[in-house]
């Protein structure tokens, strides 16, 4: 039975009155401080501070007279050093005379800049020479006067920066958890029931959720949109303050360490802008787009099919990579730590038909799902399985790439439209082939086939991983320069250590495989020294076996390396290639060492 879009929107249930679990209060009563304190700053401290600046631009000047002048130091406990100016002066207005005792706008003590000091030791060396000041007074009640009404740009930007930053924290966790009590899910998107058990109670429980019910879904790019511009705009208000308050300091001191410091935290608080402008853009360029089931939902045991419309010209060559996923997630609560875990149960790679549709494309693709996969659950659950689709575009210059969860569940139905396979496109294979040339060298043999793996063939990650070492290492000697106990920048500076290590044998090393019939034969090198050899004979080599390790993550887009080896009598095993990003490229590489060496191929990812 096939299933297009869902004509039974009434079975839409109504979420908003399940009972939220106790995480959510916890997290509640987490939260609140965090909002308090932000709501708290800007309420008591930018609000008044801007409107008593804005009604003070109509006071007058008025001539006064010192009477006394203190400049007020405050310790913290943790050594620091806080002040204020204390001051009390006459003046006259209409020939009545007044005394004032109001020095600036804010009268709490602070160390942003020196603006304490200046006023200080200006009120007190008027002080000592019985010379007049200007203060400024207020002509409906002449009794208010101020010293100064100048408004401090920097401690009103520190002071909102960390309004924002608290309140705004608090306040985006308490967004999500009204949403979540009132709509079913913290994030509005729910989709599964409040008890994974109850979903096999209903036989069609994707109706029952409003990201999937009318079979038209969302991509995660406003979710991913909403994470660049908080994370963008929280940075730089702590940032750019501090940087406008330190920098000039930290370079008249000659303390180029601390400049550096606050250097970095602008360019990384500029690094984040352009991200987030270039989400925005990316949103801009292709609207809302919305993945169309076929059958719908996605059937276990059956196919999983899709369609969606982009407004992008249409152009011969246009490749569009497809990725279906399906995943376990486990919080890192249902097993006693903090650490939140997911394991790929299942993957498929393969390419879209892309076809004019309008003044833009239509993207379609059809995967066969095996039979003994689980079905969507709740994501909510502490442990619960999940379904992902994630496009991306291959053609140079179109950087479209989304992620969408998808329901799929055991109905086995079939596509009523859409006949070809994903994995079967003719475009894969070049893609593929395209991806490994570009890793490695593969050369046919007599019986055999050579690979080499060329030094610097992952030079922008290599790079990445040194950068980050390098920091990683910085961080603790400069820790240790301040006076950090001396475990600190033993453990930082060992830690960097290692990890620049790590980045310069990923940038230096070079692999040499020959395998063919008669056995296998394999050459490490790092900077052209040779590290490490191996070789077995035809009869020791077991069988070939295909490794998942780390992986990338790229927008939406995340995909695993895998390395071939080769399984050796004993235990042992030899590695013939690494680095292979998808399993689709992998599986590739591995079809071809298997066909030309006639070696079996062992069960793998």
């Amino acid at each position: 039975m096939t299933r297009g879009r869902s004509s039974k929107p009434s079975k839409i249930r109504d979420n908003s009155r399940d009972k939220a679990p106790g995480s959510v209060w916890i997290l509640a009563l987490f939260a609140l401080p965090f909002a308090a304190a932000g709501l708290g700053i800007l309420l008591l401290m930018v609000v008044p501070t801007l409107y008593d600046w804005g009604r003070m631009q109509s006071w007058q000047p008025v001539v006064a007279q010192v009477e006394s002048a203190t400049l007020q130091s405050h310790r913290s406990s943790k050594g620091g050093t806080s002040y204020s100016v204390s001051v009390r002066y006459t003046y006259q207005m209409g020939g009545v005379g007044y005394t004032g005792t109001r020095a600036s706008i804010s009268d709490r003590p602070d160390n942003i800049g020196s603006f304490h000091q200046q006023l200080g030791g200006r009120l007190l060396a008027a002080q000592r020479m019985g010379t007049p000041v200007q203060v400024w007074v207020n002509p409906q009640s002449p009794a208010e006067s101020i010293a100064d009404r100048s408004l401090r740009p920097g401690l009103l930007a520190l002071a909102l920066g960390l309004a924002v930053v608290s309140g705004g924290f608090g306040l985006l966790i308490l967004a999500k958890i009204v949403r979540r009590v009132f709509r079913g899910s913290s994030d509005g998107t729910s989709h599964g029931t409040g008890n994974p058990d109850a979903q096999n109670d209903d036989p069609e429980p994707w109706l029952t959720q409003r990201a999937w019910a009318d079979n038209s879904i969302r991509s995660d790019q406003r979710e991913t949109l909403k994470t660049a511009w908080f994370m963008t705009l929280v940075w730089n208000a702590v940032a750019v303050p501090l940087m406008v308050l330190k920098l000039p300091g930290a370079w008249a001191r000659g303390s180029f360490v601390s400049f550096g410091a606050m250097a970095f935290f602008g360019v990384l608080g500029a690094c984040l802008l352009v991200w987030a402008v270039r989400a925005t853009l990316d949103a801009r360029r292709f609207g809302d787009a919305r993945l169309v089931l076929d059958p719908f939902p996605g059937a276990i045991g059956g196919h999983f099919g899709a369609t969606l419309a982009l407004p992008v010209a249409y152009a011969p060559g246009l490749g569009f990579v497809i990725r279906l996923l399906c995943t376990r997630y486990e919080k890192g609560r249902s097993r006693g730590n903090d650490e939140d875990n997911e394991q790929e149960l299942w993957r498929a790679e393969g390419m879209a038909q892309v076809q004019p549709q309008g003044t833009g494309v239509a993207l379609s693709f059809r995967f066969d799902v095996p039979a003994h996969l689980p079905a969507s659950q709740n994501p909510v659950a502490q442990e619960h399985h999940g379904w992902r689709v994630e496009v991306k575009s291959t053609t140079p210059g179109l950087t479209f790439a989304r992620g969408f969860v998808v329901p799929v569940y055991a109905t086995g139905a079939t596509s009523g439209r859409l006949s070809a396979d994903a994995t079967q496109h003719p475009g894969l294979h070049a893609l593929m082939s395209q991806e490994l040339s570009d890793l490695a060298s593969v050369r046919a043999l007599p019986g055999g086939v050579e690979l080499y793996f060329a030094a610097g063939r992952r030079w922008a990650a290599s790079l990445m991983v040194l950068v980050f070492g390098a920091i990683f290492a910085g961080a603790g000697w400069f820790a240790g320069m301040k006076g950090a106990p001396m475990l600190f920048p033993i453990v930082f500076c060992g830690v960097g250590a290692a990890i620049v290590l790590g980045g310069l044998y990923e940038l230096t090393n070079s692999l040499r495989v020959h395998i063919d019939r008669q056995g296998l034969w394999t050459e490490r090198r790092v900077l052209g020294f040779v590290t490490a050899r191996h070789q077995a004979r035809a009869e020791e080599v077991v069988g070939l076996r295909l490794k998942e390790g780390g992986g990338t993550r790229s927008g939406s887009s995340s995909v695993p390396n895998y390395r071939l080896v080769a399984e050796l009598q004993g235990g042992g095993r030899a590695t013939l290639a690494e680095g292979v990003r998808g399993q689709a490229a992998a599986k590739q590489l591995m079809q071809t060492v298997q066909s030309r060496s006639g070696y079996t191929a062992l069960d793998g990812p």
